[in-house]
C-alpha cells in the first residue's frame, strides 16, 4: 500500500485522558471489545520523547518513531517492570526481544490483534513510503490503515497513560476527536504511581528537571512534545535509571506530582466538554458506565458489548485506609489541589 492507496481517514476519533495509574488500561480493555472502535492503546505513551512531534515530517521519518528501540525506553516498560500492561511476547515466539523492541509493538499491535508481528511486518512496508504531512495526518492515515486491515473500524480511540498532561496539545492536533476525561481518587492513584516504575521516573524527572528551568508538565513543552525529550531520553539509555525505577518517591512527592498533572491538565479542557467517567463508579456500575461511555465515543452501546466487558471492572477498596494517620494527612493534603480542580468535572 502507498501513499496514494492509503484508506479513507476516519471520520471519528475519541482521546481517553488521564493521569496515568487511573484504570484507563481497563478502559482500553472493554473498548478492544467494541465491534465499531479501533481501540489504539498507549501508542502515545510507548512513542515516548517522539510522540507529537514534528509538527510536519514524512512517512519515513514517522515509521523510524514508532519502530526504532529505545534503550531507555526499554529499561521502563518492559515484561518485567509492567507485566499486566506491557503485551509484547505474551503467547507467542516474538520477532523482537520484548526487552528491546519496537514502540508499537510493545502494547499497541498486540492489543489489537493476536499476530502483532504480521501486522508489524505490513506496516513496515506501507508507513515509510507515505508523503510528508502534519503529523497528525500521519497519525489519522495509521489509525485508517489499522481499521482496514483489522475489522475496518469508523471510530478510533487513542488512550496512553498519563495523557492528562498533553491534553491541550492533543485536542488541538485532533479537534474531530471526543475527548473523555478519566478520574480516579486522588490519594489511590498516587499510591499506584509510587510502586510503578513509569511513574517513578516521571516523579523524579519532574522534581529535578525543575531545577535546571525544564518542566515536564509544560503546557506546550511537555514530554513527547518539546525538543529536549530526545536527548534526555538518549542520555538515560547510557545508564543510571535502574536506581530511579526501584526507588519509591515520598508520599509528598507522588501527590503533588498528580494535583500538578491534574492541575494542568484541566486547565487545558476549559472550553471543551469532555464526557468524565470516574474509575470508581466504572468499577460500582459497569454496565450503566460502559454503556455511556459507548453511546459518547461510537453512538453506540449493543447490548451484548455491554454484558460482556461489565464482567471486566473489579470493586478494590482504596487503599488510603491502609495508611497510618500521619501518612494520610500527609497524602491528602499533597492532593488537595488536584482533587480541587476535578470537583469542578465530576460536579458538572
Amino acid at each position: 500500500m502507498s501513499g496514494l492507496t492509503q484508506p479513507a481517514v476516519l471520520p471519528r476519533g475519541g482521546l481517553i485522558l488521564g493521569s496515568a495509574r487511573c484504570g484507563s488500561t481497563l478502559v482500553s480493555d472493554i473498548l478492544n471489545r467494541h465491534p465499531a472502535i479501533l481501540s489504539v492503546s498507549e501508542l502515545f505513551s510507548t512513542v515516548g520523547p517522539h510522540a507529537l512531534r514534528p509538527d510536519v515530517l514524512s512517512g519515513k521519518r514517522f515509521w523510524r518513531n514508532l519502530s526504532r528501540p529505545s534503550r531507555a525506553l526499554s529499561q521502563v516498560g518492559n515484561p518485567d517492570s509492567a507485566p499486566r500492561e506491557f503485551l509484547y511476547g505474551k503467547g507467542q515466539a516474538p520477532e523482537h526481544d520484548p526487552w528491546l523492541c519496537p514502540p508499537i509493538l510493545a502494547i499497541t499491535l498486540p492489543h489489537l490483534t493476536d499476530t502483532p508481528d504480521d501486522l508489524f511486518r505490513q506496516l513496515a512496508q506501507d508507513v515509510p513510503q507515505w508523503p510528508s504531512r502534519s503529523l497528525a495526518d500521519q497519525y489519522r492515515a495509521l489509525f485508517a490503515t489499522l481499521a482496514a486491515k483489522l475489522e475496518n473500524q469508523p471510530v478510533w480511540v487513542e488512550r496512553s497513560g498519563g495523557s492528562l498532561l498533553a491534553s491541550g496539545t492533543l485536542l488541538d492536533m485532533f479537534p474531530e476527536a471526543r475527548p473523555v476525561l478519566l478520574t480516579r481518587s486522588g490519594p489511590d492513584t498516587a499510591l499506584s504511581m509510587r510502586d510503578y516504575p513509569a511513574t517513578r521516573l516521571a516523579i523524579w524527572m519532574w522534581r529535578r528537571l525543575n531545577w535546571v528551568g525544564i518542566d515536564l508538565l509544560s503546557p506546550r513543552r511537555h514530554y513527547g512534545r518539546g525538543g529536549i525529550w530526545p536527548l534526555i531520553a538518549s542520555l538515560g539509555g547510557l545508564g543510571g535509571l535502574r536506581h530511579i525505577l526501584n526507588s519509591r518517591p515520598s508520599l509528598t512527592d507522588c501527590g503533588a506530582f498528580w494535583s500538578e498533572l491534574t492541575c494542568r491538565g484541566t486547565e487545558a479542557l476549559r472550553g471543551h466538554s469532555p464526557l468524565v467517567v470516574s474509575y470508581e463508579r466504572l468499577c460500582e456500575a459497569p454496565a450503566e458506565e460502559i454503556t455511556r461511555l459507548g453511546l459518547y465515543l461510537a453512538d453506540e452501546a449493543p447490548q451484548e458489548w455491554v454484558a460482556a466487558s461489565a464482567a471486566l471492572p473489579e470493586k478494590r477498596p482504596s487503599r488510603l485506609a491502609a495508611l497510618g494517620a500521619a501518612d494520610r494527612d500527609e497524602l491528602l493534603r499533597a492532593c488537595a489541589r488536584g482533587e480541587d480542580a476535578l470537583s469542578r468535572y465530576r460536579e458538572a
